[in-house]
């Protein structure tokens, strides 16, 4: 159900900022740009930015050129008083896009993460969605708009991207409705499945390779991490890497219920990405660390080097095996 409230947020204005979260997956993007879509229907008009550099594997999304960075081709940019944050749980996820919301900002939030904060004026979340794409179907529906075949496309690349190809526990009858329809208003599946996992640079399957060699099994089997350290990232060849989807790597050894996919940045701290599948929830252990996400899906930062960042989330990790 959209609230009314987000209606109105969408009809008061006349500048939007819209946000997602760092390193954007296609939910995130797709959700953003479909945003800016039905802004401009409605005689708006929208900046898309975002904390890092457009992912390569979007590029094929219709007005690719719309998503700026932030700090890089952001500059003459004033402070927004209406800002849209879409698929961030909370604010710290937007990263430094953030700054371009002005202190009396309004903030919409449109969010399918159980673990969101309302931490916006108006808070449009669901966990029951299945992605926040989904939502922003439902949103165009309330507004009468229709779907152009360019927003359906972001849309359906958004469910796709989280609900794992339609095989994860969270594809609902509804989700395959909104994808339906999608294809109805024409989105391509097999343009969109060629571009997403069929496009690979020979860059990103060695690195895959490199990240499989680094699997370590714990708990008896139950837990399995991957890491790749800051010193491989440093080369020319990480440029033309996308690790989407990496993490599942690990989740498909049988035995494995839960994945871990750590990787090191350049100021000593740790992000990892969880995947689950069973019943344990990762985002309870991503909570933890002030992190988050779904059931099966999440992530969290860790301020400290690979090495301890691992030990210190495998504790935890016991810890929480041992309560289940």
């Amino acid at each position: 159900m959209v609230p009314a409230k987000a209606i109105s947020f969408l009809m008061d204005a006349e500048r939007f900022l819209v946000l997602t979260h760092i390193n954007p997956d296609g939910d995130g993007l797709g959700s953003a740009m479909a945003m800016k879509c039905l802004l401009e229907r409605l005689g708006k008009k929208a900046e898309i930015v975002i904390d890092s550099e457009p992912p390569e594997m979007f590029a094929f999304f219709t007005n690719y050129e719309w998503v700026r960075q932030y700090g890089v081709e952001t500059d003459g940019l004033e402070p927004f008083n209406t800002v849209i944050s879409v698929d961030a749980p909370t604010i710290e996820r937007l990263g430094d896009a953030a700054k371009l919301i002005a202190d009396d900002a309004n903030i919409l939030c449109i969010d399918h993460h159980v673990s969101a904060k309302n931490f916006a004026d108006v808070n449009y979340i669901d966990g029951t969605a299945s992605a926040t794409a989904q939502m922003v179907y439902y949103l165009a529906s309330e507004l009468n708009i229709a779907i152009t075949p360019e927003t359906a496309e972001y849309l359906y690349t958004g469910i796709v991207i989280d609900t794992g190809r339609f095989r994860f526990s969270n594809t609902t009858p509804d989700v395959l409705h909104v994808a339906g329809e999608l294809v109805k208003a024409g989105a391509d599946p097999d343009k969109i499945s060629r571009h997403l996992y069929y496009n690979n640079t020979l860059e990103t399957t060695q690195a895959l390779g490199k990240l499989l060699e680094t699997i370590e099994l714990h708990f008896n089997g139950k837990v399995a991490t991957a890491h790749f350290t800051h010193a491989y990232m440093l080369g020319d060849h990480w440029k033309n890497v996308d690790t989407e989807g990496f993490v599942n790597h690990a989740l498909s050894i049988r035995g494995v219920e839960v994945a871990m996919l750590l990787r090191e940045t350049k100021t000593g701290i740790t992000r990892v990405s969880l995947r689950a599948k069973g019943g344990f929830d990762v985002n309870e252990l991503a909570k933890i660390f002030g992190g988050g996400g779904h059931a099966k899906a999440a992530g969290l930062t860790i301020n400290e080097p690979l090495e301890k960042a691992k030990k210190i989330l495998l504790d935890e990790t016991e810890r929480t095996l041992k309560a289940g």
